[in-house]
């Protein structure tokens, strides 16, 4: 059998179902809903009242994550306004912003900001069900992903400080951070423990260690430092 007749025979999947195509549309509707649509969030008073709040769509929260609006009430030419989110924010705004330009070229959209330039973009979801299902499929799966990109930069995994200790590779103890609570610039550990990706990180110069890697690192500082105390 020559290569021209193997490649004849490969396998090729076959197209969306019409129900599998109908479930990506509702998935991918609802993940964008999830971005640009305000949530809402349940109060539990002490006199056992509940009221409902409105909060912002996630794309808007990452939105003023980038582009911050708080200022420090500091001294004059001290560290200056809130710093901007990491650059995961701005990552994540530019991928979907990238591809619902690619894939809305050409259909004449007028939208100018990102969460219109999403809504013109499910808006197509109707009918790409039935002559593009596979896109379907496929946007479904990228929305939903990023509904979680997002979820996870609004609220991340807490992070366990390491205190007393230096960086090994920079040597640098403690970081000015910006807190939400104080609203200002506060000195913290630069060394953490990152729970998700089971690591010790220096928020200074990046460099992150496994934890064992670390146990193993900090008992020969130790060793070293009480060998260094005795002969001092």
């Amino acid at each position: 059998m020559n290569a021209a007749h193997e490649q004849h025979h490969e396998f090729v999947p076959d197209p969306p179902s019409r129900d599998e195509a109908a479930t990506a549309r509702l998935t991918w509707e609802a993940s964008v809903d999830q971005l640009v649509m305000p949530g809402l969030y349940v109060l539990h008073r002490q006199d056992d009242r509940h009221e409902v709040a409105e909060v912002l769509p996630l794309l808007k929260q990452v939105q003023e994550a980038v582009m911050p609006q708080g200022r420090r009430s500091g001294p004059a030419g001290a560290l200056g306004s809130r710093p901007p989110a990491s650059l995961g924010a701005l990552s994540l705004l530019g991928e979907i912003g990238a591809e619902v330009d690619r894939t809305c070229c050409g259909h004449g959209h007028d939208a100018r900001g990102l969460p219109e330039r999403v809504r013109a973009w499910v808006a197509h979801a109707e009918p790409w069900q039935h002559h593009d299902p596979e896109y379907v499929l496929w946007a479904a799966e990228l929305s939903q992903g990023w509904v979680r990109a997002a979820r996870a930069l609004l609220d991340p995994a807490p992070r366990y400080p390491l205190r007393g200790r230096a960086c090994p590779t920079c040597g640098t103890a403690t970081v000015q951070a910006w807190s939400e609570d104080a609203e200002d610039w506060v000195r913290r550990p630069a060394l953490s423990v990152d729970p998700e990706q089971a690591q010790v990180v220096c928020a200074d110069c990046g460099r992150c260690w496994p934890l064992d890697a670390w146990v193993q690192l900090g008992e020969l500082m130790d060793a070293q430092l009480s060998h260094e105390t005795w002969t001092g």
